[in-house]
């Protein structure tokens, strides 16, 4: 999972790039780049640290140019957060400029097939490899045989990408994988200064820039925006649409719309929804209580349904970023001692209903009910907003392993023992589903059920295994040396 932003035709590309990247800073916090271009070529600036720590004043005037490619880092592959920062840039056959949000499946297989060096482990840098290579093939460099090499590439991609790309003298070209998993959205501008475009994983990011929404990249389509502002649509493969659940779950930003859906009224249907779930129950809470921030939607609208108080009973430290994306387990753990602190005078003598938007590990949950209980609870009830997550996402978040997740090892009973929580309720699927407005065949539930998009072999889904173990291993190593 990361967050991608594109500019095309305006006058202040790096700017406007930097800008839509803070905006989407929660969808990756390792590493940060951008790419700019005046038309004939381009300079690229990347980092491995947030947006604000990777560019500064001195940087952002050095990169001058109308067009622009941008793009904030959360790893799924790949340990060298500087190495395997994007974009990435190609000269072969000609130069291209390259973003992409979401996870090659078929990564280790198609990087032996390719006759290439490949000087990092990002998956981005294969799929811009594979579109060269088959734009190579072409006897001319145009706009039929841009559309399609893409076609090609999509045929020998197996994943989740929604890819952005500069050709200079040719212009923006956009594609998406045919499930299209992770979203891409994007906007047209027109001021005294002419038209300009702009592409990103999230609406706000046009919504900041002052640009007026088209529509979404489709499934299985290409945009081409032509150096002369035209734009050429292009149906490559079928569309099949997977979207993924946990976009609206957790990724996304409240105030985003993801496929026509906006986030914020979603997740109040969640919370009506989980409280349902609640009510089976049969028991007694005096107050709901949420984990900031994403969990804040869900609490307010259970509490609302059920006519219970809402009230903010931790305290989140606005200077650590999300947890959940952090690179390890040891990190993740740190942060959540130093972010969220309780507000005693809210849950002493209380049963509390603790919300958050999932388990995963349940690590957290444990430290969450802990630090609740420490406060002086009389009960804590822990509720989530998504449905057990019992299998590894191969498709861009960072769930790689069974062994990781507590739901894929244990029972729901168990689960509460583990996490210390009085009781501890699950949205169903069929409520989340409800909750999403959207029909069940048209999202990606393979976290929850296993059905996956796409083949996942079983040798695939040991290698990511093996990678991300290896990887959280060498991230230890490196924080206690």
């Amino acid at each position: 999972m990361c967050g991608i932003v594109g500019v095309f035709g305006t006058l202040k590309a790096s700017s406007e790039i930097y800008n839509g990247l803070f905006a989407i800073q929660h969808r990756g916090q390792n590493g940060a780049g951008m790419y700019i271009s005046n038309g004939d070529s381009g300079k690229l600036s990347k980092g491995s640290d947030l947006v604000g720590s990777v560019f500064n004043k001195q940087i952002l005037s050095e990169l001058k140019g109308t067009s622009g490619l941008g793009h904030v880092r959360y790893p799924t592959i790949g340990s060298d957060n500087f190495v395997d920062a994007q974009p990435f840039v190609t000269h072969d056959p000609i130069e291209i400029s390259m973003v992409h949000n979401g996870n090659i499946v078929n990564y280790p297989q198609l990087r032996d097939e390719l006759d290439v060096e490949l000087e990092s482990e990002c998956d981005l840098e294969l799929i811009l490899a594979v579109f060269s290579q088959e734009l190579k093939s072409e006897d001319n460099i145009g706009i039929d045989e841009i559309f399609s090499a893409v076609g090609r590439t999509m045929d020998r991609l197996n994943g989740s990408y929604s890819v952005i790309a500069l050709i200079p003298r040719i212009g923006m070209l956009l594609f998406r994988d045919p499930h299209a998993i992770r979203p891409m959205i994007y906007g047209k501008r027109i001021t005294l200064d002419g038209i300009s475009y702009a592409v990103a994983s999230e609406n706000i990011v046009l919504d900041i820039l002052g640009y007026e929404i088209m529509r979404d990249v489709k499934g299985g389509e290409a945009i081409l925006i032509k150096e002369d502002k035209t734009v050429i649509y292009r149906p490559v493969r079928p569309e099949e649409p997977k979207h993924c659940m946990f976009e609206w779950v957790y990724f996304a930003r409240s105030d985003a719309t993801i496929e026509r859906s906006n986030v914020y009224e979603s997740r109040l249907r969640l919370g009506e929804e989980l409280a349902k779930e609640w009510k089976k129950k049969g028991l007694e809470i005096d107050v709901v209580i949420p984990v900031p921030d994403t969990a804040r939607t869900l609490a307010l609208s259970m509490a609302e349904y059920l006519n219970i108080p809402y009230r903010e009973g931790l305290l989140r430290n606005r200077y650590v970023g999300r947890t959940f994306i952090m690179p390890d387990q040891t990190s993740r753990e740190t942060a959540v001692r130093i972010k969220l602190n309780p507000i005693i005078e809210e849950v002493k003598g209380k049963k509390v209903a603790l919300v958050d938007d999932s388990i995963v590990r349940g690590t957290t949950s444990k430290k969450l009910v802990n630090l609740i209980r420490t406060a002086g609870a009389k009960e804590v009830h822990f509720l989530s907003g998504c449905p057990p997550i019992r299998s590894p996402c191969y498709y861009g978040i960072d769930i790689p392993t069974k062994k990781e997740l507590t739901a894929a090892n244990s029972t729901i009973e168990q689960i509460r023992q583990k996490i210390g929580a009085d009781s501890l309720t699950y949205q169903s699927i069929d409520g989340l589903v409800r909750g999403l407005e959207r029909q069940k065949e048209g999202l990606c539930l393979a976290c929850l059920n296993e059905d996956y998009p796409t083949q996942v072999r079983e040798d695939i889904r040991q290698y990511f295994g093996e990678c991300r173990e290896k990887e959280r291993r060498a991230v230890f190593a490196n924080s206690n040396l």
